[in-house]
């Protein structure tokens, strides 16, 4: 068995990425690049003489990547966007990748020869954070949202959002519809939302980024009335008595990152990484449907006028670190 009790990193192991134990790849260059595991390791530019020893670890917010020794400095990254820098010297310090399904990681020796020491694509849910549901709004047609945390939570587009083929965007009554929210096999009390988006335009209305409504309960994350170009952003846990808004504003037409958390007796609101609110309030969470760009239960008001690009919704409260880096893919 791979792994120590005590969140130890076992260095004597290697195996690929399974179940929730450590994860090992070691590639190792000797005039010709050798694949390991679950692993394919790529030829770069000029003679491949770097080595790389990695340990993965799953996290609710995804793999945490160790380097175990290097001998040259590394940049890592997630879907071709550098999230990490290695240097020669890193090794046993930790980065937290926030893996979904279909991520792409690669590690790139930064030396001149600019060596692919780790190409590969996360596809097993033992892979990845503790998704409810993951939307990227990446489609070019049709009238459903696919949820490809593998959980089964699709939607159904209602009105006439248009799909860009990296967002979704909407005006008048467009909105989705996510009935009966659910993760097999598990009890959800406590999550994590986080909303990749633009707002659009100037108005004095409220514009819904996401709203949950379970009976008489509803969650959401929202964007009051703008005052000209500027708007704040605001997320509720229990509306109208459990709300808090940013004492920021932001301007219309630029592309933001708002994250909403709730750990059961606190909630937080933060904004392209940044927290800029919070309180206290004791619920239990319970599932639901789910209403995107506009007010739940109907979706017939407060509707967005924007766009959106990327939904996460994870059965897990995360702290500062986590919603970040979470914040920094996203964005």
């Amino acid at each position: 068995m791979v792994g120590e009790s005590g969140g130890g990193r076992d260095s004597r192991g290697m195996t690929s990425i399974v179940g929730n134990l450590l994860l090992v790849a070691t590639v190792v260059f000797l005039g010709a690049v050798l694949a390991i595991g679950s692993f394919a390791y790529l030829d770069g530019v000029g003679a491949p003489t770097a080595t790389a020893d990695f340990t993965y670890e799953r996290t609710p917010a995804g793999l945490e990547m160790t380097p175990k020794a290097l001998s040259t400095a590394v940049d890592v990254q997630l879907n071709g966007k550098r999230v990490a820098t290695f240097s020669e010297d890193a090794a046993g310090r930790t980065v937290l990748l926030p893996t979904a399904p279909g991520d792409r990681i690669t590690a790139v020796s930064r030396d001149g020869e600019q060596t692919v020491l780790v190409d590969t694509t996360v596809d097993d849910r033992s892979e990845v954070g503790d998704f409810i549901a993951y939307y990227t709004f990446d489609s070019t047609s049709g009238s459903e949202l696919v949820d490809r945390s593998g959980n089964g939570n699709d939607g159904t587009l209602s009105g006439s959002p248009t799909w860009t083929g990296n967002s979704l965007q909407f005006g008048g009554n467009d909105h989705v519809d996510v009935r009966n929210l659910a993760v097999p096999g598990r009890t959800v009390s406590e999550f994590t939302v986080a909303v990749a988006y633009r707002q659009d335009g100037s108005s004095d209305r409220v514009n819904q980024l996401v709203e949950h409504y379970n009976g008489g309960n509803e969650w959401f994350l929202e964007n009051p009335g703008a005052s000209g170009n500027q708007y704040r952003t605001e997320f509720a846990v229990n509306f109208p008595s459990t709300s808090i808004s940013s004492g920021s504003t932001y301007t219309t037409g630029q592309r933001h990152v708002a994250v909403g958390t709730f750990d059961g007796s606190t909630y937080e609101l933060y904004v392209d990484g940044d927290r800029v609110g919070s309180d206290s309030y004791d619920s239990a969470v319970n599932m639901g449907d789910l209403v995107i760009g506009a007010d739940a239960p109907n979706g017939n008001s407060q509707t967005l006028d924007g766009e959106i690009y990327e939904i996460r919704l994870y059965y897990t409260a995360f702290g500062e670190e986590e919603i970040r880096v979470i914040s920094t893919a996203m964005g």
